[in-house]
């Protein structure tokens, strides 16, 4: 062998796998992922969290000061760690804004609407936003622009099935949602078939009806496109009472108007809307443990929560109008912390993870998934190609009300198995292995569960560019959304477990040799 080739030989060797110090998976070594599992205290998570859910971050609503104070004590505990900074903001000073991928989010906020019913021509109802007293006597834009003020007549559609020789040409359409999962391809359905909007009849609380009526005048944010399509439904809601007296009835309920025999109601809507147009800055915090393994280390797992909640209400004084989020997400963005500090500590002693870990705080959750969209969709700071899983972290701190007489050790895990069988069985090994010994229930994990909890938190911007992901949920709560989700009821312990649970999980997958496969149905 001549020298050049035997130098040429001894490189080859030195980047061989076999060559390289590797750090274990969890299964290979699970005393190593404990050791640095135990970093992760219910006393330091309480400690971020008494912070981040205060009232100062005024409920952290998308584009305003406190989802900005927020995500700027994120950055500055990640270069307190001296985790590497991924955003593309440029720091200053020792500043922390390189955590930060800020971007431009449209505002379309309703500046007016009115509205009128007739019947026989004699006016039924007729009303305007913003409007005083009860916000149930109210049309609420949900979806889409209407531009045609103009009378139209109401249909009743049922349930929406079987109504093909139903004419809906220009016309409003009502038809019963019986579950979630059918809503948007069945009002999809009716504009298609001609109809100028879909109204929907629905019996949510008086309190949500004001801050959904509330929220129009403040703004409705979303990415900007180069043109708007003009495809998506156009929908309003309205409550049951209201709808009662739309199609000539009153007092109806859910039931009565599924049972109701489809066809003209004799009611006549026009609606007229006024918008104004502008552009809000938010941001993502973007964080990174760089892999350690140079064949490995351009690969990413990415672990995410969302940063932002809903903000404030206006309320009298006295009462409590902060919306404080401390389980959504705070619960997820704090463990994220933790995870972070985790792998930092490892990587330091020498243990870091083979693939590298970035921990991904979006904004915009809230608002339609926005954040996970535009990094995920419009700017991606590490190759889609090259992530091998996703696990994302909603609303981890508190129990769901069904669950308070089973047991409180337990995750709802979305996503897993339906999409990877890999994932699915490296978190369940790490729970084994290393003692989280957590109950793993898949009670929502379906595609057409009516919850929809499968797309409906940042992991599905993954999912659908068919990224493995999954979801860790302990289920919604009797505060969720409201005012009472605040860092006092959360469960720490239990919250601990979880995110150490994350952590291993995610060890694992970045310490593996192959990436997890997509095996399952999930994305279809």
């Amino acid at each position: 062998m001549t020298h050049r080739f035997a130098l040429a030989a001894l490189g080859l060797a030195l980047l061989a796998p076999e060559a390289i110090a590797q750090t274990p998976d969890a299964a290979e070594d699970p005393a190593l992922v404990q050791r640095y599992q135990a970093t992760i205290t219910p006393a330091e998570l309480a400690g971020h969290l008494y912070v981040y859910a205060d009232d100062y971050m005024a409920g952290r609503d998308t584009g305003e000061p406190g989802q900005r104070f927020a995500a700027t004590y994120l950055a500055g505990q990640y270069a307190t760690m001296g985790v590497t900074p991924m955003g593309t903001a440029e720091a200053t000073n020792y500043g922390v804004d390189g955590y930060r991928q800020p971007f431009m989010l449209d505002n379309k906020r309703m500046v007016s609407m009115n509205y009128s019913v007739t019947r026989g021509g004699a006016e039924i109802m007729t009303g305007a936003i913003p409007l005083a007293g009860d916000a149930m006597l109210n049309l609420i834009p949900f979806r889409g622009e209407i531009t045609d003020a103009s009378p139209a007549p109401l249909v009743w559609a049922g349930d929406g099935s079987d109504v093909d020789d139903l004419d809906v040409r220009d016309a409003y359409v009502m038809f019963a949602v019986t579950d979630q999962a059918s809503m948007m391809p069945t009002a999809q359905k009716f504009m298609d078939m001609g109809a100028r909007a879909v109204v929907l009849p629905a019996s949510p609380t008086v309190d949500r009806f004001q801050r959904m009526a509330s929220g129009l005048t403040r703004g409705r944010l979303a990415l900007p496109s180069p043109e708007a399509s003009g495809d998506d439904p156009v929908i309003l809601l309205t409550g049951l009472d209201v709808a009662s007296m739309m199609v000539g009835k009153e007092g109806m309920t859910a039931e009565d108007f599924t049972a109701m025999e489809a066809g003209p109601t004799g009611a006549m809507i026009s609606v007229s809307i006024e918008y104004e147009n502008n552009q809000v800055e938010t941001e993502n915090v973007v964080a990174m443990v760089e892999g350690s393994d140079p064949l490995l280390k351009d690969e990413f797992v990415i672990i995410s929560a969302h940063l932002d909640h809903v903000g404030t209400r206006d309320v009298e004084e006295g009462e409590d109008g902060i919306f404080n989020g401390a389980d959504d997400d705070g619960s997820g963005t704090i463990s994220i912390l933790e995870i972070a500090e985790a792998f930092q500590t490892a990587a330091a002693d020498g243990n870091g993870p083979r693939r590298s870990i970035l921990f991904l705080h979006v904004t915009g959750e809230e608002k339609g998934l926005l954040g996970s969209a535009y990094f995920a969709d419009m700017e991606p700071l590490v190759p889609l190609e090259q992530t091998v899983a996703n696990l994302n972290i909603d609303m981890i701190g508190r129990y769901d009300p069904e669950r308070r007489f089973d047991t409180t050790d337990y995750v709802y895990i979305i996503g897993g198995d339906l999409i990877s069988q890999d994932i699915s069985d490296w978190n369940e090994t790490v729970n084994d292995v290393t003692g989280t010994e957590l109950l793993l229930s898949d009670r929502f994990n379906s595609p057409d569960d009516p919850n929809q909890f499968f797309r409906r938190s940042d992991h599905w911007n993954f999912g659908k560019h068919d990224i493995p992901f999954i979801f860790y949920f302990t289920g919604t709560h009797e505060d969720y959304h409201a005012v009472g989700d605040s860092p006092d009821k959360i469960d720490y312990d239990r919250m601990a477990k979880i995110s150490r649970l994350v952590f291993g999980t995610a060890w694992h997958i970045a310490n593996t040799d192959e990436r997890p496969a997509v095996s399952g149905v999930g994305f279809n």
